[in-house]
């Protein structure tokens, strides 16, 4: 992928990560992959939500998993009353089933096994609901993914809860990311930005077994901040920290990774990734998140949101 000058000229010292994958054989791989069985998928028919599909199919197709198709809507008052006394679906149910079983129908035709799941309450619950009963390993969900829209929830508690609730890695599609995908899943590039913490470490091992798995580099970014300790002591110690976090895992391919001064060359300020994530479009990007209250929300939220809104690729977040 070329970057413009601007980002060629900052970025200098990030180094795609590749050495050590190619000395793997047919059994490592296998071994160290990711294990992709269940994929749910959250939509609420709108055009938008059609690319986060796309990456939805493309990943069941890819990792041969079964791909759980969910709407989540909230019946009106007189809707929920007319089920009641009739003790039949409403007009409103019906219809959302129908589309439903149209998403799933066109998804069949391309040999993935498809269930459908429509689930009427708070969104939200919803979601986490379904990636709970359905075993999933993957969420996905489009910009406008989730009821009134992933923008909307942004500024909520809601997106806070699915992000750090849910008991898998979850795939978010923004806005900005270009369609035209494949099933190939072609990415050139993960990109994995992490912060020394031990959802950076989860980022890190999920990063590099996708990897792995596309037969594509990885490119380390450590993300500074405000909470980054600016003490280089306290710095190093995080780093140490964070490779010792990094070493326990099976999956780290280079003894560089366990190396603190190899992630210290490779920090960058949050804005900078930010634009790096503007011209990433045909990348994935791998984000450690953190499951804290929102008191205590931890920056990678905050750069999670960020991310979503402004990427060209989409937003894989890890959590601790």
């Amino acid at each position: 992928m070329k970057y413009g000058p601007f980002l060629t000229n900052n970025f200098s010292r990030i180094v795609t990560i590749s050495e050590g994958i190619s000395l793997l054989n047919q059994s490592d791989r296998q071994d160290l992959g990711l294990n992709l069985s269940n994929i749910v998928f959250a939509t609420d028919f709108l055009e938008s939500s059609r690319l986060a599909l796309d990456y939805a199919v493309a990943f069941a197709h890819h990792y041969n998993a079964s791909l759980t198709i969910l709407h989540a809507f909230e019946l009106s008052a007189e809707a929920a009353e007319a089920e009641l006394r009739s003790h039949k679906p409403s007009l409103s149910r019906e219809m959302a089933s129908q589309r439903l079983e149209a998403f799933a129908s066109g998804v069949r035709r391309v040999g993935i096994t498809v269930r459908v799941d429509l689930r009427d309450g708070d969104p939200c619950a919803a979601v986490l609901g379904s990636v709970t009963d359905n075993k999933a390993d993957l969420l996905v969900l489009g910009t406008h993914g989730v009821y009134r829209g992933l923008e909307h929830l942004l500024v909520g508690s809601n997106a806070e809860k699915i992000l750090h609730s849910a008991k898998c890695p979850t795939l978010t599609v923004g806005r900005h990311v270009m369609a035209g995908l494949d099933l190939g899943l072609n990415a050139s590039q993960i990109l994995l930005v992490s912060d020394f913490t031990a959802g950076g470490a989860n980022a890190a091992a999920y990063a590099l077994s996708l990897g792995r798995d596309l037969a594509v580099p990885v490119e380390l970014i450590q993300a500074v901040s405000e909470n980054t300790p600016a003490d280089p002591d306290r710095l190093r110690a995080a780093a140490e920290e964070f490779c010792k976090q990094l070493a326990r895992n099976p999956s780290v391919p280079h003894r560089d990774w366990c190396d603190p001064d190899y992630h210290l060359r490779r920090r960058l300020p949050t804005n900078e990734i930010l634009e790096l994530a503007k011209l990433s479009a045909n990348s994935l990007m791998v984000l450690g998140v953190q499951s804290v209250s929102r008191l205590n929300r931890h920056l990678q939220t905050s750069l999670a949101y960020e991310l979503v809104a402004r990427a060209s690729c989409p937003l894989i977040s890890i959590h601790d």
